[in-house]
Formats: C-alpha cells, sequence, structure tokens
C-alpha cells in the first residue's frame, strides 16, 4: 500500500488541491442561490446542469486523453475550470450560472476520466479496489476539509470565487515541478456503449445510483440544512462529517472488496446507506445525533462509486481502460443530473426529510439489484 502511496504521490496533491476548491465552490452555489431567493427546483436543475456537462465530458474526454496525452489534459482542464469560477463573480444570476455550471462540469468531468484512468493503468489490476479507495479517500478528505472554507467566509463577497479560482489554478503546480509518473503509452480501444455496459451491469447501475446520491448530497443537503433551521457554519460542519465518513471507510472497505467479493460488498454497503439515510430523516430534530448518522451515511454511501468503477474494470484489459472510466462517467453522469430534478419532488411531498428518503430508496434499489445479479450467477453455475 506504501508503495502505491509513492507512486501516486504528485497526483494526490494535485487531486487534492483542486478538489478543496471545487467542492467548496459546489456548496457556496447552492447556498449563494438560497441566498438570492432561488427556489429549490431551480437550484435542482443548476445542480443537474452541473452534472449535464459532466455527463458530456464523458463522451469527450477519452478522445481528448488519446489526441493530448493525460497531463496535458489534465493542465488544460484545471486552468479553464478556474477562469470559470472566476466568471461566477461578475453576475448572480440563475440563468447565467445554470451555463457557467453546464462548461464547469465538462471540465471536472474530464478531470475524472483523466485522473481514474491513470491510476488504473498506472496500478496492478490485483489492487484497483485499494487503489481506487485511495483515490477517493484523497478526494473526500479534499472535500470534507473545502467544506471547511465556508467557516468565516462572506458569501456576498469575492472572497469565496477567487479562492475556489486560485485553487484549481494551483492544482496544475505539482504536475509540472517534478517529473510525474505517467501511464504506460496504450493504445485505448473505442468501444461501442452498449458493449461498455455489457462488461459489468451492476458496476455501471452502481455508477448511475452513486451520480443520483452524491449530487443531491452536494446540491441539495446544504439547502436541506438551511430549512431545517441550521446556520450557515452548521451546513459546514454537516458537509464536513458526511464527507468524512465517506473518508473513513474507503480503505477498509476497499481492502476488503479485493480480498472477499466487490458485488457482496457493494449490496453491504447500500443497505447500510438505506439504513442510516431513513434514520438521518427521522431524527433532524437532534442535532449531534444527526451529525452522527450523517457520518455513517456517508462512511457506506460515498463507497459505492470506487466499488462500481471496480467491478466495471474487473475483467477488461488495459487498452480499454478508458473506454470503460469514460462510460462509467456517463452513467454517474446521467444519475447526476436526474438525482436534483427527482429528489427536490419528494422534498415537495414529504418535506425536507424527503431528500433522505429519496437517497434511502435509491440505495434500496441498488442493493436489491445487486442481490439479483448474484442469484444469477450462482444459478449460472449451478447449471
Amino acid at each position: 500500500m506504501f508503495a502505491l502511496f509513492r507512486l501516486l504521490a504528485l497526483l494526490l496533491i494535485s487531486l487534492v488541491v483542486l478538489i478543496m476548491g471545487n467542492s467548496f465552490f459546489i456548496t457556496f452555489v447552492s447556498l449563494r442561490l438560497d441566498l438570492a431567493g432561488t427556489s429549490s427546483e431551480m437550484i435542482g436543475i443548476i445542480t443537474a446542469s452541473f452534472y449535464t456537462g459532466m455527463l458530456l465530458a464523458s463522451f469527450l474526454a477519452p478522445s481528448w486523453i488519446r489526441r493530448l496525452g493525460h497531463l496535458r489534459v489534465w493542465i488544460l482542464l484545471c486552468g479553464v475550470n478556474g477562469l470559470l469560477i472566476l466568471f461566477h463573480a461578475l453576475w448572480v444570476d440563475a440563468i447565467y450560472w445554470l451555463l457557467l455550471r453546464f462548461f464547469s462540469g465538462i471540465m471536472l468531468g474530464g478531470v475524472f476520466v483523466v485522473i481514474e484512468s491513470w491510476f488504473l493503468l498506472l496500478c496492478p489490476s490485483r489492487q484497483r479496489s485499494l487503489t481506487l479507495a485511495i483515490y477517493v479517500l484523497a478526494y473526500y478528505f479534499a472535500t470534507a476539509i473545502g467544506q471547511l472554507f465556508l467557516y468565516g467566509c462572506d458569501l456576498f463577497s469575492w472572497t469565496p470565487y477567487l479562492e475556489a479560482g486560485a485553487l484549481s489554478v494551483l492544482a496544475i503546480v505539482p504536475c509540472i515541478i517534478r517529473p510525474i509518473p505517467l501511464p504506460n503509452y496504450v493504445q485505448s480501444q473505442p468501444l461501442h456503449f452498449l458493449k461498455t455496459l455489457r462488461t459489468s451491469f451492476q458496476g455501471f447501475f452502481g455508477g448511475f445510483i452513486s451520480g443520483m446520491l452524491l449530487s443531491c448530497v452536494y446540491g441539495l443537503t446544504p439547502v436541506y440544512a438551511l430549512k431545517i433551521g441550521r446556520s450557515v457554519p452548521d451546513v459546514g460542519t454537516m458537509m464536513a462529517v458526511i464527507v468524512f465518513g465517506g473518508l473513513v471507510l474507503q480503505l477498509p472497505l476497499g481492502k476488503w472488496a479485493d480480498l472477499w467479493n466487490r458485488r457482496k460488498v457493494m449490496v453491504v454497503t447500500c443497505f447500510f446507506s438505506v439504513l442510516f439515510s431513513i434514520s438521518i430523516a427521522l431524527f433532524d430534530n437532534i442535532y449531534w445525533i444527526q451529525l452522527l448518522l450523517l457520518l455513517l451515511f456517508g462512511g457506506f454511501s460515498f463507497v459505492i462509486y470506487p466499488l462500481a468503477l471496480a467491478l466495471a474494470c474487473e475483467k477488461i484489459s488495459d487498452d480499454q481502460i478508458i473506454a470503460v472510466t469514460g462510460g462509467l462517467n456517463v452513467t454517474y453522469g446521467a444519475g447526476a443530473m436526474a438525482g436534483p430534478l427527482l429528489a427536490p419532488l419528494f422534498m415537495g411531498w414529504l418535506g425536507s426529510g424527503g431528500l433522505f428518503y429519496f437517497l434511502g430508496g435509491i440505495s434500496l434499489i441498488l442493493g436489491l439489484v445487486g442481490c439479483d445479479v448474484a442469484n444469477k450467477r450462482i444459478n449460472i453455475r449451478k447449471r
């Protein structure tokens, strides 16, 4: 494991710097729009536009990588993303921000295809779950730290835009000040999208559900927290706690999945996500209990994406990795686009807690699908 850390160190530092700024800015966008009087439904649409951009990037990024290579694409995406963040400061308007969030989604979606394929091509196949756990551990660590930027932050000033934009540009620095390990050049084999999906239905469906979960957590949990009477610092604490929960369980669950069975581990994480999500909605009047439940919910729900990616890449060759990571980002982006559009409907029907009933419901669906896939595999072997 320590050898993997050394191999990936510079990439991990770049990722942490980039995500600190972006995670803070995603939460800031929801808060700033809410304070400007934007409806929950419109905030959901703006959040969905960001993930629509990520979905589009999943189709575009593999060709960018084939033409320019991982390092050049990384530098380009980080720089343009920082510029787009600064453009938000010019005008606080729902339609204007919807367009900017769409293009920011393209940048960040491209980043994920680049970094995930980069990591997978550097690591041996037997350690893919562990490698992805390290990647997601760094991602969630950065996300949790990023939420703390809300403390003492003047939401009506230029400071949030400058901080997030500067961090996006600074993410380039670790990759250019020292030689960075590049993946051995592999001629990426394009795959038809439906053929890509057939490599692992549970993996790609897990990516779709993970997209719904995480887009709602990042885009609508701040709105939920304000509606139940939490202060802005409380929102930062709640977001940091839920992300920190995801950080804590990445390595043990990733290692367990490599040693035992990735499908079964995903089913277990889904059912625990259901339990804690529904509990959050039921105990929203007791702050410290809710924080504990958010920690546990984050711990299990946030591990779904790396497990889904490891499942999707379980039986493929290196020349298909870029295509499959791009395909998984397509399903993730589709889920991330759908989640913020559907969740506000549940919030309208069931109150603010409807957000977590919705998250519990989709986690249950994924868990049941995983059970069905496992049963079919067992029946096939018996025959």
